[in-house]
């Protein structure tokens, strides 16, 4: 059984990729299990992963590190249940320190009779260049300090998105990424592309290439502070559409959000979206990165029907009573220019706890 560990920051994405690793070991005939992490309980992930007949458990209310029993739990829980051939766990996008809070616990107590094979640090090429060119940063300087930390401890670093940028770009940026970081395998990669996806696993399938051993040094004061300037909230958004066009209604929705954050000039982490029981597709998932995306309309399908259903995750750096009168103010823009109705459900706003690893191994 393989087990790969990704981190990365809040919308590099991870969860993109792992459904394109999946996808690519079923059709080699193998049983995938995934596990989630996030600080709050109900996850887009998840949800998403189960929708797509993946196997999957959460560990929910705070990171791997400091949620490391409940780790080892579910992933007893996933063997038992599943007996999958590779395990991809992903930790919640904020989490830094991996390396001496999982990776070595894992390998000196031998939790849930696994050893990690791999650990794939994910990060948008587009942040990765501002940061190596000395651009400004999004974020403040103690979420950056988060997003500088997971860089360092990768052994194995993904800069994703790679196809948001021209080709001289990318080798621009591959050349200023191997200089300043020689010591670590990069790739450069466009995540949706299943041939990109298939060159992943085999570097993780090859062997040469086990996790990092050395941790970084970490200040927690920094850390902590960096995580509690971001705001989380967790939603469920269901429009009653008294003309049938649900589709309308959802892109208003996801419209004035967008549209909020920008006006308010409120930094994104991921801002995601996962509208139910979008026939004939399924489950479809919408994604509000950092920096932002062409054409996420294009993603939204056909709705019929006279209600759809959001499941909103959205985590930026904000006050988290501000984020909730932000979604709630969405929520009205899209009634007042749609005539849909909206129900609210399992509304949960609020900031991160400090981190408080359960075992730390320099």
């Amino acid at each position: 059984m393989k087990f790969h560990l990704i981190g990365g920051f809040l919308g590099s994405g991870k969860t993109t990729a792992i459904i394109g690793a999946a996808r690519l070991l079923i059709q080699q005939g193998k049983r995938v299990g995934i596990v989630t992490n996030d600080q709050g309980k109900y996850l887009v992930d998840t949800a998403f992963f189960r929708a797509a007949d993946l196997p999957a458990v959460e560990v929910t209310g705070g990171c791997f590190c400091c949620n490391y029993d409940d780790l080892g739990a579910r992933l007893t829980q996933l063997k038992d249940s599943a007996q999958p051939d590779v395990i991809f766990a992903e930790s919640v996008g904020s989490c830094a320190d991996i390396v001496a809070t999982v990776i070595k616990p894992f390998l000196t107590l031998g939790t849930a009779n696994l050893t990690i094979d791999t650990f794939s640090v994910f990060a948008d090429a587009r942040l990765v260049r501002r940061r190596l060119l000395g651009q400004p940063m999004p974020f403040g300087e103690d979420i950056v300090y988060i997003f500088d930390k997971q860089i360092e401890e990768a052994n194995l670093l993904i800069l994703n998105k790679a196809d948001l940028f021209s080709a001289e770009q990318v080798a621009e940026t591959a050349a200023l990424a191997q200089a300043h970081f020689p010591d670590k395998v990069i790739r450069l990669q466009d995540s949706r592309q299943p041939e990109q996806i298939a060159a992943w696993m085999a570097l993780l399938e090859s062997g040469t290439l086990g996790p990092p051993r050395i941790g970084v040094e970490m200040d927690y004061a920094r850390y902590g502070a960096g995580e509690a300037q971001l705001a989380w909230l967790d939603e469920e958004v269901t429009f009653d559409v008294p003309d049938g066009d649900a589709r309308r209604v959802t892109i208003a929705f996801i419209r004035a959000v967008a549209g909020l954050l920008q006006r308010r000039t409120i930094p994104i982490g991921h801002v995601k979206f996962l509208i139910h029981g979008a026939a004939p597709n399924g489950h479809v998932k919408i994604s509000l990165p950092t920096l932002s995306e062409p054409n996420w309309e294009d993603a939204v399908p056909s709705l019929d029907g006279r209600q759809v259903g959001i499941m909103v995750n959205a985590r930026v750096e904000t006050t988290a009573a501000a984020l909730q009168d932000l979604i709630c103010k969405a929520t009205k823009q899209a009634e007042t220019e749609t005539g849909a109705t909206a129900h609210e459900a399992n509304r949960s706003a609020f900031h991160p706890a400090f981190p408080t690893p359960t075992h730390r191994m320099n």
